[in-house]
């Protein structure tokens, strides 16, 4: 079977690391996470994965130290040899057949039974870069992006709580850039690969959202992939809120990160449970003023996504 990177795109805080989360449940997917961070916590000695609490079984595991050591630099656009130039290595390697290792994900699919793999580093250029690698130009992976999507006005709630300092005017710029580039690059995506994800209905509609999703990447509906909280996984990085969920449920200590989330969010991952629930805080947060800005700035932008129920 044909091996399949499905790459999440757009704004940060719109649920991509719950999608994420429960696409990496189906048994032939594995949830890589935002992966574009491996390269920096590897460098700074961070833990690689943000569900395990101690050595990863996967990433610290599965893969030998050289093998991390060359899989990061590849992410990390840095040289594997200190010695040599990059692009001079890449020009060799390519001469001699030798050049397999820039194929970063199918280093990783080495390690895996699973068919696909769920990226959900959401930087456009991010992606651009990888789809340079040989491993699909010469077809030998399929990607396939969603776009995850959310009311701008609720993203920036989000945003503004878990950043101090940041103002409205500071986000509703960056985030109509970000958006206006996500738009372009999914514009000009195959059709056939692509599917255009709403959080709101993600959360409200979440079984036919999901059927969806499974037609697209054409494999079998699972129900059972809904509850992410029970499946095992290795991401890097993600949401701090919904990784909790997945520690509570395990019963394990994680103090450190049920700190940033109680700093963060108050009491509110500790009253909602694991079903999903429609996060419209921003209802509440959001003075006249701060909508008023966003509507000036990135109000055209915002209009598909709006979600006034």
């Amino acid at each position: 079977m044909t091996k399949k990177v499905v790459s999440i795109i757009g704004s940060g805080r719109t649920g991509s690391t719950l999608l994420m989360l429960i696409l990496g449940s189906h048994p032939e997917c594995f949830a890589l996470g935002e992966i574009s961070k491996l390269y920096r916590y590897y460098k700074k000695k961070q833990a690689l994965c943000g569900i395990c609490l101690g050595t990863c079984s996967f990433w610290e595991q599965q893969f030998t130290k050289t093998e991390l050591d060359r899989l990061t630099a590849v992410l990390g656009k840095t040289r594997l040899n200190p010695l040599i130039p990059l692009q001079l290595e890449k020009k060799v390697r390519e001469i001699f057949h030798l050049d397999g290792v820039f194929n970063a994900y199918s280093s990783i699919f080495e390690k895996l039974s699973k068919t696909v793999l769920i990226d959900s580093s959401k930087e456009v250029d991010w992606v651009k870069e990888r789809y340079k690698a040989k491993e699909f130009t010469a077809g030998k992976i399929q990607n396939y992006l969603i776009h995850m999507v959310r009311d701008g006005r609720a993203t920036m709630s989000s945003k503004l709580r878990i950043t101090p300092g940041l103002t409205a005017t500071e986000f509703s710029h960056q985030w109509a850039k970000r958006i206006k580039e996500t738009n372009e690059f999914f514009d000009k995506f195959p059709s056939e690969r692509k599917m255009v994800i709403r959080y709101e209905k993600f959360i409200t509609e979440n079984q036919e959202t999901l059927q969806s999703l499974c037609q697209l990447l054409q494999i079998k509906y699972v129900p059972e992939m809904a509850q992410y909280w029970k499946h095992d996984h290795h991401p890097i990085a993600g949401n701090t809120g919904t990784r909790s969920l997945i520690l509570k449920y395990r019963n394990e200590e994680a103090t450190a990160v049920q700190n940033q989330v109680q700093q963060r969010q108050g009491n509110y991952y500790d009253n909602m449970g694991l079903k999903l629930k429609l996060d419209l805080r921003w209802k509440n947060e959001l003075s006249s003023e701060k909508l008023e800005v966003f509507q000036r700035i990135a109000g055209e932008f915002n209009k598909p996504f709006e979600w006034n129920k």
